[in-house]
């Protein structure tokens, strides 16, 4: 099922009208087809099973067949991601929107090879919203996730100051059963409050300088465990994404 993100404006009662670019993708792209169904989602959160009603020459008509179950995570999470080499980035990128993160900040660390050149930056910030539009819309997220601009650990700690959970895998933290219990009581917090935010920071291939993970402690993160095993920068974002999906699906299925 084609899945696009319109503006609360075009969508009415009982039809959603697609115009501009989505409309153009649908009916000149994809070649969509009168009866065809097709899911529309408002970027806030809500999504709609939609069928093509007609086409005119410069918009869509949908009707609205129902409204479906949210598709979001009960919780907002921020990962603080440190530069990795090459294109992994794109990779983290990717795998990470399917897990459910709201944004995403790519972090310059000591140990960071990669550097965001100021004259390519903007440019490559752009790719990087746009490989994360395509990876919301193929995992039917009910959002389109943000790509922050970099920053460096002050500026990274001043925007998650707020977040209800801050966790840092780190491999000298040791032993599981600590982790647990701090994922559990992730998972109480998010049954007893509404709009709970968690950051997530992942070190890159040389992993965060002591100094930095007693920085990064002293600003309220909590050391975690991704077990005994030293994990590749991308194989402990998605690990620990995981980890943290599965404990908030499951606060909200009791």
């Amino acid at each position: 099922m084609h899945h696009f993100f319109v503006s609360k404006e075009e969508i009415g009662e009982e039809k959603i009208l697609l115009r501009g670019e989505n409309f153009h993708h649908l009916h000149k792209v994809l070649r969509g087809q009168i009866g065809e169904k097709i899911l529309i989602s408002d970027g806030e959160g809500v999504d709609y099973q939609c069928e093509i009603q007609s086409f005119s020459e410069e918009e869509a008509v949908l009707s609205i067949c129902f409204r479906e179950e949210p598709h979001e995570l009960p919780a907002k999470i921020i990962l603080l991601q440190a530069l990795p080499k090459g294109d992994k980035m794109e990779w983290i990128i990717q795998k990470a929107v399917e897990l459910g993160i709201s944004a995403l900040i790519p972090l310059e660390s000591k140990n960071t090879v990669m550097k965001l050149k100021e004259k390519k930056e903007e440019k490559k910030i752009s790719r990087w919203q746009s490989i994360m539009d395509s990876a919301a819309k193929q995992s039917k997220r009910s959002i389109l996730p943000k790509m922050e601009n970099g920053m460096g650990w002050k500026e990274a700690f001043s925007y998650v100051k707020d977040c209800d959970f801050k966790l840092l895998p780190y491999e000298n933290e040791r032993g599981v059963i600590p982790t647990r219990e701090i994922l559990g009581k992730m998972e109480a917090a998010v049954k007893g409050k509404k709009n709970c935010s968690i950051a997530l920071c992942i070190g890159p291939e040389g992993g965060f300088t002591k100094e930095e993970v007693e920085q990064a402690m002293g600003e309220g993160f909590l050391p975690i465990s991704l077990g005994k095993r030293i994990l590749r920068t991308e194989t402990a974002a998605i690990t620990a994404l995981s980890l943290i999906m599965m404990q908030l699906e499951y606060a909200t299925t009791e």
